[in-house]
């Protein structure tokens, strides 16, 4: 018997700390503003969060489909509440000399603002 309030405590304990991370996982954020454009450059600037996003997940691309195949990175997207994981996939490369420059995030003063990633030649 004692053994199993033993393990009850553990799990109790170990729920807490869970509950008290993903507490502090989300915390409040507001969303920012409309669309805009990075000044000097055709990138467009979505809607941001109050806090940094989380770091970069690993991810192992699988083989490509085709030669005109490219590995487009997955990336952090805000849904005006939390950080979502957008998976990386393969994309066509629009010409054959066609490279993608990834999205990022961008803190600027009224918070943390998600740079669309684009095509170059």
């Amino acid at each position: 018997m004692q053994r199993a309030g033993q393990v009850i405590r553990v799990a109790v304990a170990a729920l807490g700390v869970v509950v008290a991370m993903g507490a502090c996982s989300t915390p409040p954020g507001t969303s920012v503003g409309p669309a805009a454009t990075v000044p000097g450059s055709s990138a467009s600037v979505m809607s941001g969060a109050s806090y940094p996003p989380p770091p970069k997940r690993a991810e192992i691309p699988p083989p490509a489909s085709s030669p005109q195949a490219l590995w487009r990175s997955g990336y952090w997207s805000w849904d005006g509440v939390k950080y979502v994981w957008v998976r990386g996939h393969y994309v066509q490369r629009p010409s054959p000399t066609a490279n993608w420059i990834p999205g990022y995030w961008e803190q600027r003063p009224e918070g943390w603002m998600w740079v669309e990633g684009r095509w170059t030649s």
